[in-house]
């Protein structure tokens, strides 16, 4: 059987580790940093053991062609094991660090043999040695602050369109790394690199772009979605939630809740002591809102609860129970008038089940001063 020179040994370490270091990066592992750390070292000795028969039997291993990169697929297997991530997320995140090894390894060969030396591993393994220690830190800030922020935002329609370009940019260096591994000129070859690397990252570029833009676009969604004061959905996050429901054809019940002299508050006390008021009022809810149910602020001192259909009236009676007082303004709760309606029992239509419990409401408040 053929052997390899340490020199080749080596470039294929290197490039393994870098691999193996922007997974570990990217993914959440299954185990402790140091448990997941000593696993990796041990997956890295036992793949290249393993495959070390393998690659020396690949044709040209000793001009630099890359056929080894190919078995890095099989590395894949081990890591889904080790790290809490779907195989896309893996093959994205090993596809993209290929790309900056396969960089490295093709310049090194296309570089290291433009030294008058016979030894044109030697030559490689310092060439890219000396890449890796220049570009490295470059590349740990493009993981840290690209990659782990895409794989934490990025939907799956995205992922795939993301996963295609990064497995085509990889083939495209592989290929013609391959090309490279013959009797063309090596100035050459190392300016169509360079063009063929900056292809690449400007391509990543504008896809983090394109993932950043559609990152704000959801962020500022949501922000639409949530109340400024109490940091509860309001309107529009209501009626999103619910029409989920709907179209889940789940039971619940919209318990409509307005608080009792709350303008008194305000014009008594004043506007600040009126929102802390609001705030100890969600606070207090909170505290007995079940996991499932839901808390939505939708105007001033008008509040809406989505919970199970046969816990509607059970929990009413405990939000009538509610106390809590503000020292800072000796302020004691001046309780709320409720209103609900069930879904489907009332109605199977929005419009008509949130009238039905905003009159409900107001009836009970009618009631109250009455009385």
């Amino acid at each position: 059987m053929k052997t390899m020179s340490i020199y080749i040994v080596i470039t294929i370490l290197e490039v393994l580790c870098i691999s193996t270091y922007t997974t570990y990066k990217c993914s959440k592992g299954r185990r402790s940093r140091l448990g997941t750390l000593l696993s990796l070292c041990v997956v890295i000795i036992a793949v290249t053991a393993i495959l070390y028969p393998v690659i020396c039997l690949l044709p040209g291993i000793d001009r630099g062609n890359g056929l080894f990169m190919l078995l890095g697929f099989i590395y894949i297997i081990p890591l889904y094991f080790l790290f809490d991530q779907p195989l896309k997320h893996l093959l994205f995140i090993m596809s993209s660090s290929w790309i900056y090894t396969m960089l490295a390894y093709s310049f090194s060969y296309r570089a290291g043999s433009l030294y008058p030396t016979e030894n044109v591993g030697l030559a490689a393994v310092v060439v890219q040695s000396v890449f890796f220690v220049v570009t490295l830190p470059y590349y740990i800030r493009l993981v840290n602050n690209i990659f782990v922020s895409i794989l934490k935002n990025i939907n799956s329609k995205t992922l795939d369109s993301l996963l295609a370009i990064s497995l085509s940019w990889f083939f495209i260096l592989f290929l013609s790394n391959l090309i490279f591994a013959g009797d063309t000129s090596r100035p050459f070859d190392i300016i169509l690199l360079f063009v063929i690397i900056v292809n690449a990252i400007l391509t990543y570029k504008l896809c983090f772009k394109l993932v950043s833009v559609n990152i704000r676009a959801k962020e500022l969604s949501q922000i639409t979605k949530i109340d400024a004061l109490t940091q509860l959905k309001n309107r529009e996050g209501f009626y999103e939630d619910v029409h989920k429901k709907m179209n889940g054809n789940q039971h619940f019940s919209v318990i409509f809740a307005d608080l009792d002299d709350f303008k008194a508050v305000n014009d008594r006390y004043g506007h600040e002591a009126g929102d802390l008021y609001l705030l100890e009022f969600v606070r207090a809810v909170k505290e007995i809102l079940r996991d499932g149910y839901g808390l939505y602020r939708l105007h001033g001192d008008e509040f809406v609860c989505l919970v199970d259909n046969l816990e509607a009236e059970a929990f009413c009676k405990s939000l009538e129970k509610l106390r809590f007082a503000n020292n800072q303004y000796n302020l004691v709760f001046r309780g709320l008038s409720l209103g609900y309606s069930s879904y489907p029992t009332d109605s199977t239509n929005l419009s008509k089940l949130l009238y039905l419990a905003d009159l409900r409401m107001y009836q009970k408040k009618k009631e109250k001063h009455r009385i």
